[in-house]
């Protein structure tokens, strides 16, 4: 039997309108980042839908490169698409201010920080699987990844905020990751703007998130508004959809694999192969940044003011870095993956990301054991700036 592969030219093609927001994009662009890699590693793309143009990124070195290199390639441009709205700090901020920003907020997520909420998230974990575990059934992002994240941002992040500011911002921060309009952006800033409002007035305690943004200083002067409502708008999107798909992403792989579940009742998964998860399957697909000065990659000139979009989970499948890397391995270290960025912007909040994973899964194994997909489940990858799978619906036994 013989295959019929699409012609060298079609595929530079689809990827000069590679549009990520396209579901058949998104549905084959593995087979047009392993092209890229080999044959186009630095290709502009002109789809304005997905924030083009963009000279696109692939391969895992110049993906580092580019990140690690702020001074050459500036984070002001760092949404994909554009947003309609004043700020993102500190995302889209460039040291200093942006290395002020960080050393204000990363005392509040460093692991010792987040020990007291451990206990606050087994239960909040062991309550969701209680609403459930009865129907031998679940649809695992919005029946427990979404509510326990959610839940867990109240308590860790957002204590100035009631349950239901959270659940309109949860809402919106999915919309966001599926189809980043400048609308929908408004929306967001829009209610933390008026979260914000809301919370000083009502009188902002302890050392929280919000309490640091309004009372903290960068340089000695206070941090503007706008900053503040960019901020806050930041965190609800990296603290609900990132660590929503990495869970949905995981359960689909046990699934999946046979052997994997038992894997994970050994608590050394953490440490040991949690990092092979979220190489595999890179919750954050992608960030822009904008060249300052002429520069020019693999002979392409790349001229000042344009943009370039790095693609974390195609440098996270670069077989030059990651042998055979379109599946899992964990007999040996494949450290140095990108799911979590890369340089002075990596994940602010990768320690709480991981701790929430870790007694997800603790949990949900302790209570349930033979993850399978239920003969109904359909598995479809969402399109956007995330890799995260629709609905992840499973059946199982009880422990």
């Amino acid at each position: 039997m013989t295959t019929t592969r699409e012609p060298i030219d079609a595929i530079d093609a689809r990827l000069q309108h590679f549009n990520y927001f396209d579901q058949t994009d998104s549905d084959q662009k593995w087979e047009l980042f392993d092209h890229a890699r080999t044959h186009a590693p630095v290709v502009q793309t002109d789809d304005e839908a997905s924030g083009g143009p963009f000279y696109l990124l692939t391969r895992y070195e110049d993906v580092r490169h580019v990140m690690e290199d702020w001074e050459t390639f500036s984070s002001t441009q760092s949404p994909l698409v554009a947003t309609g709205v004043p700020s993102l700090s500190p995302i889209d901020d460039d040291p200093p201010f942006q290395a002020d920003m960080r050393k204000l907020l990363n005392p509040l997520f460093s692991r010792s920080a987040l020990a007291p909420y451990e206990q606050p998230m087994q239960e909040t974990a062991t309550a969701l699987i209680d609403e459930w575990i009865h129907d031998g059934r679940v649809e695992i992002l919005n029946r427990f990844a979404w509510p326990y994240i959610g839940r867990m941002l109240i308590k860790v992040i957002f204590n100035d905020l009631t349950e239901d500011e959270l659940n309109v911002a949860q809402e919106i921060a999915l919309e966001v990751a599926e189809a980043a309009t400048p609308e929908v952006f408004a929306r967001l800033f829009s209610i933390c703007a008026e979260y914000l409002a809301n919370a000083k007035e009502r009188g902002i305690t302890g050392d929280g998130v919000l309490a640091r943004l309004v009372n903290g200083t960068v340089n000695g002067e206070p941090i503007p508004t706008d900053k503040q409502i960019g901020c806050l708008g930041i965190l609800v999107l990296g603290g609900l959809d990132t660590t929503r798909a990495a869970i949905g992403n995981i359960t689909y792989r046990l699934t999946q694999q046979p052997g994997l579940e038992e894997r994970l009742r050994d608590p050394a998964w953490v440490r040991r192969d949690m990092d092979e998860f979220l190489r595999l399957d890179s919750p954050v697909g992608a960030m822009a940044r904008v060249a300052t000065r002429d520069v020019e990659i693999h002979g392409v000139q790349i001229r000042k003011g344009e943009r370039v979009q790095a693609r974390f989970d195609a440098a996270n499948r670069d077989p030059e870095k990651f042998a055979d890397p379109g599946t899992l391995h964990f007999d040996e270290a494949r450290g140095g993956h990108a799911a979590f960025g890369m340089g002075v912007h990596r994940c602010l909040g990768s320690n709480m990301a991981r701790m929430q994973i870790e007694i997800a899964f603790a949990e949900l194994l302790s209570r349930i054991k033979n993850l399978r997909l239920a003969p109904d489940a359909e598995i479809v990858w969402a399109s956007g700036q995330s890799n995260c799978l629709h609905a992840v619906n499973i059946e199982f036994d009880r422990v």
